[in-house]
Parts: structure tokens; C-alpha cells; sequence
């Protein structure tokens, strides 16, 4: 299947949103093309269409696969692998946010252990630092249940 102009357009933009957001480019464009697609893909398919190598493919499968993002599943009498997006690969991507937020929290504290205790500029630093994270780790869990609740 040749992609349109528009969904290649589409899949770069993915790409370059998902290199912005910390995570490769080749993730991102490997997630808009399984959003795009009706059917579970193989490594081939997805290097063929996106044109990129399917050695870099394979490290991104593996991780959309780690974080949920993404499932492999097979085709009797088949033995490549094939790769789908999980209906909770949007949830997934929160989850995995909401624990990169989790580690700052925890540096804070770190941090506060870590400093002399009359250094008081870098206390407050670490102090607003933490109560930061934490607030905005509360805002996204809140939200993710919300959404849980509206799903239902």
C-alpha cells in the first residue's frame, strides 16, 4: 500500500511531535502509521512504507511495546511478528508520562537530601520544584481517571 501525500505529511508531523515530546522520531512515525492502518503491520511493511531501517524499527516496536503503547500479535502459519496499536495506547503514553514525573518528585527529595541545611536558596528551589511535580502529577492522574470514568 502506497501512503498518500497526506498521510506521509500527517506521519512526519507525528514524528517530529513525538521527537519535541523526548521520545524518537521513528517512534512517532511508526505510531501514526499504525493509526492510519486498519490491520496489525510487520517490521517489512513498516520499514518499506516509511522508509526507514528496520533495525531502528525494531528498537521502536520494542518500546511502544514496553510502555503499551503498541502489541505484537501473529498470523497463523506465520512467523514474523506484526504490531498493532492497544486500545489504551493514549492511557499508555499518560501512564508513561506520569512516571517520568514521579522520578523529578524524587530527585527533589534527593536534592533536599543532599544540600547543607543553611543552604537555603537551592531548599527553596528543590521545595518548588517538588511541589510542582507533585501538583501536576495529581492534575494528570485525576485527568486520566476522569477519563477512565467517562470510557465506561
Amino acid at each position: 500500500m502506497e501512503l498518500n501525500q497526506k498521510t506521509r505529511e500527517f506521519i512526519e508531523k507525528m514524528g517530529l511531535m513525538f521527537e519535541h515530546a523526548g521520545s524518537t522520531r521513528t517512534h512517532g512515525r511508526m505510531m501514526a502509521l499504525m493509526l492510519v492502518t486498519d490491520k496489525p503491520l510487520s517490521l517489512d511493511e513498516m520499514a518499506q512504507r516509511l522508509q526507514i531501517s528496520k533495525a531502528s524499527l525494531s528498537t521502536n516496536a520494542r518500546l511502544a511495546v514496553q510502555i503499551g503503547m503498541a502489541r505484537r500479535v501473529s498470523r497463523p502459519g506465520d512467523r514474523k511478528d506484526y504490531y498493532e496499536m492497544t486500545p489504551a495506547s493514549f492511557e499508555s503514553m499518560v501512564a508513561h508520562r506520569l512516571q517520568a514525573i514521579d522520578v523529578f518528585i524524587h530527585l527533589a527529595d534527593d536534592g533536599l537530601a543532599a544540600i547543607e541545611t543553611d543552604n537555603a536558596t537551592a531548599r527553596i528551589r528543590l521545595e518548588k520544584m517538588k511541589e510542582f511535580y507533585q501538583f501536576f502529577l495529581g492534575e494528570l492522574e485525576g485527568s486520566l481517571a476522569r477519563w477512565h470514568e467517562q470510557e465506561k
